[in-house]
């Protein structure tokens, strides 16, 4: 049995060895490869890489301002009271068609008909002390032709009955005050239209138009024959848009409805976006035609055409670049290379840009700037190569 030991160990320790050098191999093969793939990285070797292209193609192009507004009758006036007081009477209702000075609603009058009564009174009394000053300064007069008084006694009653009469038109003038306040409890329609009602309840108290916030909106009288789009531009692009625009204006909430407007108004100062600060414009677009279904307040996107281009040469927005001197230009594929090349470009929308001159349609250009691109970029003076037959290509407004 001692003799078969060596053997075994010797057949052991050469498995051992195998195995181990197996092992060894794959780490160095499967290191070799690995580092076959990091080492272009780590030195700064380029890797290849698939640039994405695009070739010039013909295209219609819309360049377009894009607002949100609100529907909005035409003509139409919001009701607020002239006076503080409390709703006792809603006379119409919300959406009824009013007449001009058809009552709406009525506020408490209690409070206006007790100082009316007491004015009317105070009336009375100052006529009658009118009355009695007048015929004592007649007598006054009498006796100062007869010389009977002296001028000091004629002069009082002169004054006395200057005075009486001056406060009884003072009360008469009270009196008619609180009439027309006591008139305006009563609101009524300023015109013809549609009510538009706010929320109101009989007891609400409400303020006039006269305090501090302007008073409580109570609703609008409307003509809602004629609607428009009120809706804000921006400082940038309210320069480019004149009052006869056209408009193309699609109802939000009426998925399918698009109406045509033109611009009737645009605001000669701004307003200050609440959110961003920036400096807005308000623009009036009328409708040129209505719905049964449209009601003020509605939403609606109002889209104007500035310029647009029917079958011009054209190019995703990605692959036109621009250095600092605002020259623009593009990377041109030449087999396996790409030349960088001086355009001139026309309008744009959201996704393409009009080429004027530099390219010919079928040209492929890079939508990102190639790695492998060691050229020179254009500089200041560059101009654009080839002719400049596209500029014919398309219609502005």
């Amino acid at each position: 049995m001692s003799a078969s030991t060596p053997p075994s160990r010797s057949l052991n320790t050469f498995r051992r060895t195998v195995l181990t050098l197996g092992v060894l191999a794959a780490l160095g093969w499967g290191g070799h490869w690995v580092w076959k793939q990091i080492s272009p990285g780590l030195f700064g070797n380029k890797r290849e890489e698939k640039v994405t292209t695009a070739k010039v193609k013909p295209a219609t192009i819309a360049e377009e301002i894009v607002s949100v507004g609100r529907i909005r009758a035409v003509f139409s006036t919001e009701l607020r009271a002239e006076i503080n007081g409390r709703i006792t009477k809603l006379i119409a209702t919300d959406g009824q068609q009013v007449k001009k000075d058809q009552e709406i609603l009525k506020l408490d009058q209690t409070d206006w008909l007790t100082q009316l009564m007491e004015a009317d009174h105070n009336i009375i009394v100052a006529k009658l002390q009118a009355e009695r000053a007048q015929r004592d300064f007649d007598r006054q007069s009498d006796l100062k032709r007869r010389a009977l008084i002296t001028d000091k006694d004629f002069e009082e009653a002169r004054i006395s009955f200057a005075l009486a009469d001056n406060n009884s038109a003072i009360c008469e003038a009270r009196a008619a005050n609180l009439r027309d306040k006591l008139a305006k409890t009563i609101i009524t329609a300023p015109h013809g239209g549609t009510l538009l009602f706010k929320d109101l309840t009989e007891g609400q108290v409400i303020t006039s138009a006269a305090s501090q916030n302007g008073g409580t909106l109570l609703g609008e009288v409307a003509d809602l024959s004629a609607l428009m789009v009120r809706t804000n531009i921006n400082e940038i692009d309210v320069a480019r848009l004149k009052v006869g625009d056209a408009a193309h204006v699609r109802i939000d909430p009426l998925r399918g409805l698009t109406l045509n407007g033109i611009v009737r108004r645009i605001a000669t100062s701004a307003t200050e976006s609440q959110v961003d600060r920036t400096r807005l414009f308000p623009i009036d677009v009328v409708l040129d035609a209505s719905d049964a279904r449209l009601r003020p307040g509605m939403s609606a996107t109002v889209t104007f055409t500035l310029a647009r281009a029917e079958n011009t040469p054209a190019l995703p927005l990605t692959s036109v670049f621009s250095n600092a001197d605002s020259v623009r230009y593009v990377f041109v594929k030449k087999g396996e290379n790409y030349e960088a090349r001086v355009i001139e470009t026309g309008i744009a929308d959201t996704r393409r840009i009009q080429v004027l001159a530099g390219l010919e349609v079928g040209d492929e250009v890079a939508l990102t700037r190639p790695l492998t691109f060691d050229g020179e970029l254009p500089a200041v003076g560059s101009s654009p190569a080839g002719n400049s037959s596209n500029r014919s290509a398309g219609t502005s407004r």
